[in-house]
């Protein structure tokens, strides 16, 4: 534990504040239990993380505030988490023959960045800096267009989407920017939502590529529910992980 007077209530929040920052999700109970204080305490401490907006209360204790996010040319120039393990062990599962959809987005940049060029090799995607790297490569390559998304940097609204919708593919790798054991999938942005909703639907089966910041954050808008996600590739420990196995996801630890 510690030993830092946990009867005060500026240092538990500190502690609790500490927590938050590294993507850790709050449980209520085993709080009171870890610190010996009442439940009610706890909660206390919560709400007023809450009220300072530093913690975002769901039933049974807290998860962390997401940040605003940045446009994609600023987060390709200076990635927020270092996704090279996720994105490794992601490229084991694309084999020589596929048809392939990576969506926009800084990870998924990074992934067709180190992505070899297999032997018949089919890639979808809706994002032009994608379909660049994909043409340096020799990789063949289906562009989907549409009106672009600054925040993923891909195409975005009823075009790009009725695209998506007559393609079929092996593999489809969604940005994301929130995991969440009760909310599951989710983006910041309604058009990005809806357009990854897309996506899913036009391939056999979802890989989602999730670094540890991700996991127990909450974004605007729901993609998927967490009965619905199949495959996670991601750099949390098997702890964070559990509830989305329980519900029947499979989890690859990089």
């Amino acid at each position: 534990m510690t030993d830092l007077p946990l009867n005060n209530p500026s240092v538990r929040q500190q502690l609790l504040l500490r927590r938050l920052e590294s993507g850790d999700q709050l449980v209520a109970t085993a709080l009171a239990r870890e610190f010996e204080i009442s439940l009610d305490t706890i909660r206390r401490d919560l709400l007023a993380l809450e009220d300072r907006g530093l913690a975002h209360r769901v039933r049974g204790g807290a998860i962390p505030v997401r940040s605003t996010f940045t446009p994609f040319s600023e987060r390709r120039q200076t990635p927020e988490t270092d996704c090279s393990s996720i994105v490794g062990a992601s490229l084991r599962r694309i084999e020589k023959g596929m048809t392939i959809i990576l969506s926009g987005g800084a990870t998924m940049t990074h992934l067709a960045e180190r992505l070899e060029p297999l032997d018949n090799l089919f890639v979808i995607t809706p994002a032009p800096a994608i379909a660049s790297i994909m043409l340096e490569k020799g990789i063949a390559t289906h562009l989907i267009g549409g009106r672009l998304s600054p925040w993923g940097g891909c195409a975005v609204g009823g075009e790009a989407e009725a695209a998506l919708g007559n393609v079929a593919a092996d593999l489809a790798f969604p940005g994301i920017c929130g995991l969440d054991r009760d909310f599951g999938l989710s983006m910041d942005h309604a058009d990005e939502a809806s357009m990854t909703r897309a996506l899913i639907r036009a391939a056999n089966e979802t890989i989602l590529v999730c670094s540890r910041a991700k996991v127990g954050q909450r974004a605007r808008h729901r993609v998927l529910p967490v009965d619905a996600i199949t495959t996670i590739v991601t750099d949390a420990d098997e702890a964070m992980m559990l509830p989305f196995a329980a519900a029947g996801a499979e989890i690859i630890h990089a």
